[in-house]
């Protein structure tokens, strides 16, 4: 196992790369929810606890098969990097508010079970999967999908789709669709302003949205590119090829605000993974976005058709790699070979280093071994030698024996003298004795 790896809950092993991806699409997925923060609280406002509840049964249903569908396909789980809770409140909040929860549902799980997790992951997808998964709905459930209801009072329940008390609004949409202005009267442009009129529960509040636009333009400028070419492209259309005639001004306002558009534009056009990664591609990515877009309104099926239009640009997008590279992109491009060459011939340097040092240490080695045979030939003495220093310690050691026992004879020497004398001066006194007794006996 790589020391630099990490363990996961489940005992997966994580590579620093791995980890690396997964905190920058949490990044990324984190500066999506905080655009997303406004225009759910507006549903919620508007619409009260259906809503809520229209989020939560969709982000539930995204992350639980989405951790689920991981195991199954031998997959890590990516819930962590937060982009099935994206997934989830985008779905969602492109739903009307009359909406059945098992709708939401559905939605979230074709987003999760067949544009995503066969692919791998967010980072790994080929398509957008809330995209997908509107796409499913409008073409299995166009009435449910596209039947806005009226925007309750405050304190209001929403009435829900099926039921006698449902009462069905109109959309920006659907009065593009029947060649209906929005009026000259300032209020009017104000509702539309702050989401008081029918449409997708978190995509009628332009006020919202364009806020989630600035914060884009911010944080993520590239996103912010395709974006602005899109709407503008939207624009142009609208103002050539206007849908009213009370005013080409008029026509581009409630084109752009009108159904998904400004919302698919913010949020679901825009997917760093899926976006080309030059500057004049990503423009006509727009471009051509915006063009497809304003021809299904005006010739398609559906209500809203900008959902498919996202499909269709995520299998072009490759295509749009292939354009020229701006001037400041070149010199990008030749910094960072520059810094790629640099730290190429670092490493090299840093490898013939070694190797050089290895093979010093080799060499040397070599010699030593090579000159211990010599230097133990040169030092080894001859057989000669060897006795003539066997012979020498030989006598060393005879002399110290011989030198060990004369020392005790010579300390017990003058001991001798003292034990005759001794013996001597009895023998004296005995003699002595015996002749004082027979002059004794003679005497008597």
């Amino acid at each position: 196992m790589r020391q630099d790896a990490f363990t996961a809950d489940d005992g997966q092993i994580f590579t620093p790369e791995v980890k690396a991806d997964i905190k920058s699409t949490q990044r990324s997925m984190l500066d999506l929810l905080i655009m997303l923060a406004a225009p759910t609280l507006i549903s919620l406002y508007y619409y009260g606890a259906h809503a809520f509840y229209l989020i939560l049964t969709s982000v539930l249903t995204a992350v639980v098969l989405e951790y689920l569908g991981g195991k199954m396909l031998h997959n890590f789980p990516t819930p962590r990097d937060l982009s099935a809770v994206v997934t989830g409140v985008c779905i969602a909040l492109c739903l009307p508010a009359s909406a059945p929860l098992w709708l939401a549902s559905i939605g979230a799980a074709f987003a999760i079970l067949v544009a995503k997790l066969p692919f791998g992951n967010a980072r790994t997808t080929l398509f957008s999967p809330t995209a997908a998964g509107l796409c499913f709905l409008a073409v299995c459930f166009p009435k449910i999908l596209f039947c806005y209801p009226a925007v309750p009072g405050v304190g209001e329940p929403v009435s829900l789709y099926g039921t006698a008390a449902f009462t069905p609004g109109v959309s920006l949409a659907s009065m593009l669709s029947n060649s209906t202005a929005l009026g000259n009267h300032s209020t009017n442009y104000l509702m539309v302003l702050l989401g008081d009129f029918a449409g997708p529960m978190g995509a009628t509040c332009i006020i919202a949205l364009l806020g989630a636009l600035c914060y884009l333009a911010i944080r993520r400028f590239k996103a912010f590119e395709v974006s602005a070419s899109f709407l503008l492209t939207c624009a142009i259309g609208a103002f050539l090829f206007p849908r009213i005639l009370s005013g080409r001004f008029q026509s581009v306002f409630m084109e752009l605000s009108s159904g998904l558009l400004l919302f698919a534009a913010i949020f679901l056009l825009p997917n760093e993974i899926l976006l080309p990664k030059r500057f004049y591609g990503r423009i006509l990515y727009g471009v051509v976005a915006g063009f497809c877009t304003m021809l299904l309104r005006r010739f398609g099926a559906f209500e809203e058709g900008v959902i498919f239009v996202i499909l269709l640009m995520n299998v072009l997008a490759p295509t749009f790699n292939h354009l020229p590279l701006t001037g400041f992109e070149r010199k990008r491009l030749s910094k960072a070979r520059q810094k790629r060459r640099a730290l190429e011939e670092e490493k090299a340097h840093e490898q013939w280093f070694k190797e050089s040092e290895t093979e010093i240490n080799e060499e040397a080695l070599e010699e030593s071994t090579a000159e211990l045979p010599k230097a133990t030939e040169e030092t080894a003495p001859t057989l000669e030698e060897q006795i003539l220093n066997s012979t020498v310690l030989e006598e060393k050691e005879a002399k110290e024996t011989a030198a060990s026992q004369t020392e005790p004879t010579k300390n017990a020497a003058p001991a001798v003298p003292e034990a005759s004398q001794k013996a001597e001066a009895v023998s004296k006194a005995v003699s002595d004795e015996e002749t004082e007794a027979e002059g004794g006996a003679q005497n008597g």
